[in-house]
This record gives C-alpha cells, structure tokens and sequence, in this order.
C-alpha cells in the first residue's frame, strides 16, 4: 500500500526573522529547505499554517497575548515571510491561536487523508513539537524536517530532537 504524504510549513512569519524578539537563528537556512520541498509536492498536499492571536483567548494564552500584544498586533510581524508568499492561496492557509497546527479544525480534517507528515517551519521547541506530538497521536507518521525546521538557538532545537528520538522509527523519521 502506498502511503500518501503532506507537507506542512509552521507558521512561517516575519515575527520570526533575525532582529526580532521571536527570531529564529536558522530561519533562512528552513526557507530555502522549506522552498526545495515545496516543489517536490502537489499543490495539493502543501499545507501552511499562520499564529494569529485569538481575539478571546482562554486561560494563560490571554496573558500570553497580553504580553506579546506589539508582536501579535503587527501586521507585518504576523505576515508570511516573503519567500514563500507565492505559495499561498485561500485553501492552503491555516490561521491558528495556540502552539499546535492542529487546533485549526478544518486543517486537522484535511490531514485525516495524509498517512505521512513532512513537518517544517517555526519554533523548533513551541509550535512544531506541540504539532508533531499532536500528530503522532492522531497516528500519522512525520518526517521531521531537521533542515526545514529552525528553532530560537541550537541548544533548544537539540532538546526538541532528542525528545523526540524516543518516538523513533515508529512514529517519526529524521531527515
């Protein structure tokens, strides 16, 4: 039987390029990565997701929208970045408020017909890990994207993979 697979990109934002207080060390080395897998996919199994604050958040992601309100009410920082814009379209984008992709309910029913997830985007240790175990529950396997997944510094993103290699082989694949 052979499997089909999907392509997610994590909330590739501009909040996360160098010079910002959410910059991700290797954000440029996970776009060009992120840009080389896009075109091994259909359209159709690229998948992008978006952090947008909620506006009536729940429990401490209230304070944590209070805290990071500049962040989350700037245009510009919650933008796409621009590598990938072309990309996007109407049915591929995601807009989520917490840590996993998969609280967005109409992204969670697409990715019910995926067996396999190639995961890449931003932050290593937040968003993507939150994602990944989320999908590991759900019973998919992922193909983490070392190369196409960037975190805030090395040491976190490190911490991510080693936790996550007790889920390996059977439920995730490094590349």
């Amino acid at each position: 039987m052979e499997r089909k697979s999907a392509l997610l990109v994590i909330d590739l934002q501009n909040a996360y390029l160098p010079g910002n207080e959410w910059a991700c060390r290797e954000i440029f080395n996970a776009i060009c990565n992120i840009e080389k897998r896009i075109k091994e996919f259909p359209s159709d199994q690229i998948f992008f997701t978006q952090f947008i604050a909620s506006s009536n958040p729940k429990g401490v992601w209230k304070d944590y929208n209070e805290k990071y309100a500049t962040i989350n009410s700037n245009e510009y920082l919650n933008d796409y970045v621009k590598e990938i814009k072309k990309y996007i379209t109407e049915d591929n984008s995601f807009a989520k408020s917490e840590y996993s992709s998969l609280s967005n309910l109409s992204l969670l029913d697409k990715l019910r017909n995926f067996d396999v997830i190639y995961v890449t985007g931003v932050v290593a240790e937040c968003c993507v890990l939150s994602t990944v175990l989320d999908l590991v529950d759900m019973g998919k396997k992922v193909v983490y994207c070392k190369d196409a997944i960037a975190g805030q510094n090395e040491e976190k993103e490190k911490a991510v993979i080693t936790a996550l290699k007790g889920l390996s082989p059977l439920h995730i694949i490094f590349e």
